[in-house]
């Protein structure tokens, strides 16, 4: 539908989404002079009737996609290929949640779908204040979509991205509270296989919380949960990626998110990744073969023992690595007894809009958010445009702004970061890890001559 051009067009819409009651949207209009539907909108949004992402909605001319289940949307946190996740407010109690909606195209793909049903049975048995908590798994149409647990915070890549370094005591603290959640999931038999700083958010009070188990293995279960073709993938973010995680994703345990704990912990204290320049075939590469610049080259303050830390938790070797999360723990005790202050409140996003509380229940429109999914060419889609759904293997880019902003490959949201998956996906079994690597380089870079490749070793 067009964009409205006369406020009357524009409150046809409004009464088509019933997004706010009609004795409220006709008292509201009653107290403002007609200056056209952009001045009605942003009264609106002043008198917390309608949300920015509401509003945009309107001004675009779309009223359809607000409501989902019992809850209304508030706003677009991120996405990407396969789906996208929303601010929420229930329309009765008024709770704030974060729904993750899966795309009706990859609601139909049985990889996709199985992917997102085993994330919710992994996070349904996880209750620990270091991880975010999942309450429901429901259906509208052809639409899934899980309820999540909505902390306000920030993703530690972001907030690096902002501050850059962080000081040492406040980088072990933050590794220690996502060990602590990863001790969570080990004790319930999961690896998360996507630990890295876009997937752990920091709260205003200073908690870190371990995000997104779409990759999550449930080790004891994997073989009759996972298909032949998803066995076969590689997957993880290729910057925190682990060297065995490259050869064989199905296989791996507990000591490959230690790696991408250790890769987490560089980051935040050299404001940088291990390997920054390059292509993904690229770092792939160099996560088998070469060693990062030592952390004490460039943060020479940190502690002798507490480098070592980081150096045991990138051994190439799984076995020289510790070996649980509570090994971790007890190695960063020296260095996280004393608490570290909450972040700069300058630094994190303001609370989001609860619309709720100003405006009572309104009568809710009887489109459902699958109509919206169906017909809306926008859903389903980043800013930088909409992906084929490919399992595989993703590489972080930085946020370009603070706490509220999406980017290109990886999605940092208010308060929740959820990686937007454009993919890698490598096919078939390797018998010998450089084989693995360089299949990786073939799949990403058709046109690479042998040349090229040689040039990737050197």
């Amino acid at each position: 539908m067009p964009p409205p051009t006369t406020t009357d067009q524009l409150l046809t819409n409004l009464r088509r989404s019933g997004l706010v009651a009609a004795d409220r949207l006709e008292a509201a209009v009653a107290r403002m002079a007609d200056d056209g539907p952009g001045a009605v909108l942003d009264h609106l949004q002043h008198e917390c009737l309608l949300t920015a992402f509401q509003a945009d909605r309107l001004r675009a001319g779309k009223y359809k996609g607000f409501v989902l289940g019992d809850y209304v949307i508030l706003d677009q946190l991120g996405g990407g290929s396969t789906g996208q996740v929303y601010l929420a407010e229930h329309n009765v109690m008024h709770r704030l949640a974060a729904l993750k909606v899966l795309s009706v195209s990859a609601s139909a793909d049985t990889v996709s779908r199985e992917r997102f049903f085993r994330e919710a049975r992994a996070t349904a048995v996880l209750d620990h204040p270091n991880v975010i908590r999942a309450h429901d798994l429901r259906k509208d149409g052809p639409v899934y979509y899980l309820i999540m647990e909505y902390v306000g915070g920030i993703s530690l890549q972001h907030l690096v991205h902002r501050r850059g370094p962080l000081p040492w005591p406040t980088a072990a603290a933050y590794v220690r509270q996502a060990a602590l959640g990863l001790q969570h999931t080990h004790d319930h038999g999961l690896v998360h296989r996507d630990v890295k700083p876009a997937n752990l958010l920091l709260t205003h009070d200073g908690t870190v919380k371990l995000l997104d188990l779409g990759l999550v293995r449930m080790t004891a279960v994997e073989d009759s949960l996972l298909t032949e073709q998803f066995d076969q993938s590689i997957l993880g973010t290729a910057d925190y990626l682990a060297p065995e995680q490259a050869v064989a994703s199905s296989r791996v345990d507990i000591r490959a998110d230690l790696y991408s704990l250790g890769a987490t912990f560089y980051y935040l204290l050299a404001g940088r990744t291990m390997f920054p320049e390059g292509r993904m075939a690229q770092k792939l590469m160099w996560q088998q073969l070469r060693e990062p610049t030592p952390i004490r080259d460039l943060r020479p303050e940190l502690p002798t023992g507490l480098a070592k830390v980081v150096h045991q938790l990138l051994a190439k070797d799984a076995a020289a690595r510790f070996q649980t999360p509570t090994d971790v723990l007890a190695a960063l005790a020296p260095w996280t007894r004393d608490p570290v202050p909450p972040p700069d409140a300058n630094l994190m996003p303001p609370p989001p809009v609860r619309r709720g509380v100003a405006q009572g229940i309104p009568t809710l429109s009887r489109i459902s958010f699958s109509d919206f999914l169906l017909d809306d060419p926008e859903a389903g889609a980043t800013e930088t445009g909409s992906r084929t759904p490919r399992p595989g293997i993703e590489r972080d880019t930085p946020p370009a702004m603070a706490g509220l902003d999406k980017t290109g490959e990886v999605t940092v949201l208010r308060s929740v970061a959820v990686p937007t998956r454009s993919t890698l996906h490598v096919d078939g079994r390797p018998t010998w890890k450089l084989l693995v690597i360089a299949s990786a380089v073939a799949a990403t870079f058709a046109t690479m001559t042998a040349v090229g490749v040689l040039t990737l070793l050197k």
